[in-house]
């Protein structure tokens, strides 16, 4: 019980980070430091926790640390923002799916949990053909730049913009060593997938079952 308080605490712990309250279910499937264990296990230790040790707190849904009962009306708001920009970026997955070259458009980031604040940009991540990196990445730009609006390095006002924040050849898909982290392993387990084909997602989750070593519980 000893390791998965901490396992619980930790979880909530890094969530609270992005004023972001979880479910049990979420707190199973996003348990940090734990080996895989069942929902069940997981529940019983957060009830636990609230109701005897007094260690965090629960509002009948979500769960967070002592204190920040804010974040669950913060994270109420952040999904009725975040559909908003899902529908943009769906209509732009469109749009960039008739690229012959582009096997994977995905959403990332704060918007992929359904996080995004009402200013925030949208992040892409964009799988290419092998070999065919730099001209995806030029006619995605272009093709971007036409049905709505692109991120630039100087912009300060970014809401609602296309951020193409990564580009992946279909040959190279596991994430660099040194990046290999918490916080990529969560990059890797949340994102949205708009379109793919020729079984690309699945290839990409088997180059980076390293994020079992993060997050043992999750699964697509």
């Amino acid at each position: 019980m000893k390791n998965l308080k901490k396992a619980v605490l930790s979880t909530l712990a890094y969530a609270d980070v992005f004023d972001y309250p979880l479910s049990a279910s979420e707190v199973w499937k996003f348990l940090i430091g734990h080996p895989e264990i069942k929902a069940d296990d997981v529940q019983k230790a957060l009830l636990r926790i609230n109701a005897d040790l007094k260690l965090i707190d629960a509002d009948g849904k979500f769960f967070f640390s002592l204190g920040r009962q804010k974040i669950v009306n913060l994270r109420k708001k952040r999904e009725q923002w975040s559909q908003k920009k899902m529908k943009i970026a769906r209509r732009v997955a469109k749009w960039l799916k008739l690229v012959p070259t582009i096997k994977m458009v995905a959403v990332t980031g704060a918007l992929a949990m359904g996080n995004s604040d009402k200013d925030d940009d949208i992040d892409l991540l964009i799988v290419t053909s092998k070999n065919r990196l730099w001209l995806t990445r030029l006619l995605t730009v272009i093709l971007v730049e036409l049905v709505t609006q692109r991120r630039r390095p100087q912009d300060t006002n970014v809401k609602d913009k296309i951020c193409l924040n990564m580009f992946l050849d279909e040959n190279h898909l596991r994430v660099p060593k040194k990046e290999q982290d918490l916080f990529s392993a969560h990059e890797v387990c949340q994102m949205r997938v708009l379109c793919e084909k020729d079984g690309v997602y699945k290839r990409f989750l088997e180059e980076n079952r390293w994020v079992k070593q993060f997050l043992p519980n999750w699964k697509p």
